[in-house]
């Protein structure tokens, strides 16, 4: 059933107007081209309104928000077009924390359409913890799947808060565990759920 929600997330469609806003989940230095460049795409193809990023400093890998806004920028993303989500906690960055920024900035907003952007290893459980989140707090929030950019598989570099250095194509193996993991701790929904979430979203006018 994983497999299934796999094949869907990377071969996701979207919505057939521009989504409110499309979120690029942080990444350490050594993959952040892979979502800086998608962002950039969605924007010049007019398929999303406002590109978010986490407004978090220096931390867990991530270079910092104030350093990928002026990256979308020399990328010739208008400045008016880029919006910056505080985290909820300055004590650490990761995958959960995005979501729930990200879900209730979407709430306060009253957004309707999200796009999630990750490098291709991260991707799924990009989804899968935004849904998560969506269906504890938003459950008419539809959000959607782009990829990241591919980058080189054999290339070694730094994930997961910047402590696991592996080539890309290990990483592949230690998020599936960690989607394992995950939801056996209750922090991830079931996949049957997910699976559910994509069949209502779909079904919306």
């Amino acid at each position: 059933m994983l497999t299934e929600l796999a094949v869907r997330v990377l071969c996701d469609s979207h919505p057939s107007t521009p989504a409110d806003g499309a979120y690029l989940f942080a990444q350490t230095v050594d993959n952040q081209e892979s979502v800086l460049a998608v962002g950039r795409d969605l924007i010049d193809q007019g398929r999303v309104q406002d590109l978010l990023i986490s407004a978090a400093g220096a931390i867990s890998g991530y270079p910092g928000g104030d350093k990928w806004l002026q990256a979308l920028k020399r990328l010739r993303v208008p400045s008016q077009r880029l919006k910056a989500i505080k985290p909820h906690t300055a004590e650490i960055l990761h995958t959960r924390v995005e979501a729930e920024a990200l879900v209730r900035y979407a709430r306060t907003r009253g957004y309707k359409s999200i796009i999630v952007v990750s490098a291709p290893f991260h991707q799924l459980r990009t989804f899968m913890t935004t849904v998560s989140v969506a269906l504890e707090e938003v459950p008419e929030l539809s959000i959607y799947s782009q990829v990241g950019a591919m980058l080189p598989w054999n290339v070694t570099v730094t994930h997961s808060q910047g402590s696991l250095a592996l080539p890309r194509s290990g990483l592949i193996q230690t998020e599936l565990e960690r989607i394992e993991r995950y939801q056996q701790k209750g922090d991830l929904a079931p996949t049957e759920a997910i699976l559910a979430y994509l069949q209502q979203r779909d079904e919306r006018p």
